[in-house]
């Protein structure tokens, strides 16, 4: 759980809040704490949270609506310490092929809060913090013991590795164009993904 950076990452307190808890992470692992203003905390959880459920309950889940709104208020918002460039990805432009803006961020020392296939045709952010040549790594904020059924494509990493990353994912099942299969990117119109990074 440990980020390079010294603050630790967190996970959910409620099977709902991964788009606050992942954008907050994110930050944690740009910045050091002294260096984050108030003000950013209190927008992540003023925008996100804004989904509701089946019976009109508020607060069941983050629109991609209000990760851009975020991401755009991000990229405006500055001080002398706290300078984050965002950029939110949609469709097509969210895939691993040959010089993808992913991995290209993340080889820059970016990160990028990747919306993945979960359980029960839900969808899931979780953190990318690296990639190699066959898999990416994540730091999942929804604690759980194992994942079955998935073979060597999905592993969770217990304890987790040195930078944090709790999950790795194989490149190939990350990109499949499935909503059926989980820990994917899904299907081309529902895929999304924020890329963060510190601006200089």
């Amino acid at each position: 759980m440990q980020n390079p950076r010294g603050a630790p990452f967190r996970y959910q307190l409620s099977e709902y809040d991964c788009v606050p808890v992942t954008i907050g992470n994110a930050i944690a692992r740009l910045f050091d704490r002294n260096e984050i203003p108030p003000e950013v905390v209190q927008r992540i959880y003023l925008y996100t949270l804004d989904a509701s459920g089946r019976r009109g309950s508020f607060g069941r889940g983050s629109s991609d609506e209000s990760v851009r709104l975020l991401a755009s208020w991000l990229q405006q918002f500055s001080t002398r310490k706290f300078r984050i460039g965002a950029e939110f990805l949609a469709g097509r432009e969210v895939n691993l092929g040959r010089g993808n803006r992913i991995v290209e961020c993340l080889n820059d020392k970016g990160v990028a809060l990747c919306n993945l296939t979960y359980d029960h045709g839900d969808w899931h952010y979780v953190l990318a913090l690296r990639a190699d040549s066959k898999r990416l790594y994540f730091f999942d904020p929804y604690w759980r013991g194992n994942v079955r059924g998935l073979g060597k494509h999905v592993k969770y990493i217990r304890p987790p590795a040195e930078d944090g990353a709790n999950l790795t994912v194989s490149r190939e099942w990350l990109d499949t164009a499935s909503n059926r299969r989980r820990f994917c990117l899904g299907s081309w119109r529902n895929r999304d993904c924020l890329l963060m990074w510190r601006r200089r």
